[in-house]
């Protein structure tokens, strides 16, 4: 692995600063959605699981959104339909440089548009709803506990049950301290004089800003939630047996939540098994994705230009978004899997309506002949 590939590891593993001022209030929304649908699963399923939470949290969020997303693919059609009658504008007008010719040429052209019903911003309304989304899912699963009641709960009684263990402070405070933030160090030197006065922490971090303490649970779970198993491992080596127990017993507890078919959906993507087929799934899924896409569009592109823009696409994005997803939790890729077998089944129905059929990149010269 490289250097890169470890520091992005290495961090991707720190106690999660508490979000900002911005993403806060997104965070906090699809967290009590998170933490709903949980409770559905979690009643409805023998496996309560955060993985199936995820599967149904992106299936309501694209229900949600097939009006706007049909309602684009009807405009981005409607683009391609006028496009030649745009680019006979474009050649009437010519490359003047005068703003006032220019004036007139866009002028025009957004009549056309506006004759037809063709918007070219719609096809970004979806990109920009799913961008929110992608960011509160990543906030939450770093630290789920703090968003999904009954996963924070267990988290407390494994916090109370650490304390409560003899020796587990003592031993585990070196990987304490190497999992928080140097920020949060400094914070928490500059917090101690204050809480020592008598101060709230709510007040103290409203001052000094976030930090850890390590001998109060709600906190402490924070840094428990950044563990390995080795850790884990560990700390039961240095603890009676019968504390070893008990904190194993919430252990397994929360990794059955936590877990989705083996893979931690809270843990960051590696390039370790089983986590490294998280990214190259997202790639691969959202690849196909658009090409099945890409096949009722290609067949309306005016220009070799365009073929050609559409194809190069069709590589690149998959490639960055699952390059990207390493270092996030595997949940976060789980999402992005779910949303693009979504939006190929929905772009396969459309296709289906439009006459297009589904044929494989290497079988496509072949159909074209035959």
């Amino acid at each position: 692995m490289s250097d890169i590939s470890n520091l992005t590891v290495l961090a991707a593993n720190l106690v999660a600063p508490e979000p900002g001022f911005i993403v806060r209030p997104i965070a906090n929304l699809f967290g009590h959605v998170i933490n709903f649908l949980f409770n559905i699963v979690y009643a409805m399923t023998p496996a309560h699981s955060l993985g199936l939470t995820i599967i149904l949290a992106t299936i309501v969020m694209r229900v949600l959104m097939l009006p706007l997303n049909l309602n684009m693919q009807k405009s981005m059609a409607k683009m391609r339909e006028i496009q030649p009658e745009l680019n006979k504008i474009k050649e009437k007008y010519g490359n003047s440089k005068d703003p006032e010719i220019k004036k007139k040429m866009a002028a025009e052209q957004q009549a056309l548009m506006a004759k037809h019903g063709a918007n070219p911003l719609k096809g970004c309304f979806p990109m920009l709803l799913t961008m929110p989304i992608f960011i509160g899912f990543n906030f939450i699963l770093r630290q789920a506990f703090l968003y999904v009641n009954r996963l924070g709960d267990l988290y407390y009684e494994i916090a109370e049950a650490f304390l409560r263990a003899p020796n587990a402070l003592d031993s585990m405070m070196p990987t304490i301290f190497s999992l928080i933030p140097q920020n949060m160090h400094s914070n928490a030197n500059a917090a101690i004089p204050l809480l020592d006065a008598g101060l709230s922490v709510e007040a103290v971090r409203a001052q000094v800003g976030d930090f850890i303490d390590a001998y109060d649970p709600s906190s402490l779970a924070r840094v428990l939630n950044r563990f390995s198993p080795e850790n884990w491992e560990f700390l039961y080596t240095q603890i009676p047996d019968y504390y070893a127990n008990a904190i194993m017993a919430l252990n397994e507890r929360k990794d059955a939540i936590e877990t989705f078919f083996g893979l931690s959906m809270v843990d960051s993507a590696t390039w370790t098994w089983p986590s490294v087929m998280v990214p190259f799934l997202v790639g691969i899924t959202m690849m196909i994705s658009m090409y099945i896409g890409n096949l009722r569009m290609a067949g309306q592109a005016t220009d070799d230009k365009a073929k050609m823009q559409q194809r190069i696409m069709v590589v690149i994005m998959p490639v960055f978004i699952g390059a990207i997803t390493f270092g996030m939790p595997a949940g976060v890729g789980l999402f992005w899997i779910v949303t693009q077998v979504l939006q190929g089944i929905q772009d396969l129905v459309l296709n289906k309506k439009a006459g297009v059929k589904f044929v494989l990149p290497f079988l496509k010269k072949d159909a074209e002949v035959s």
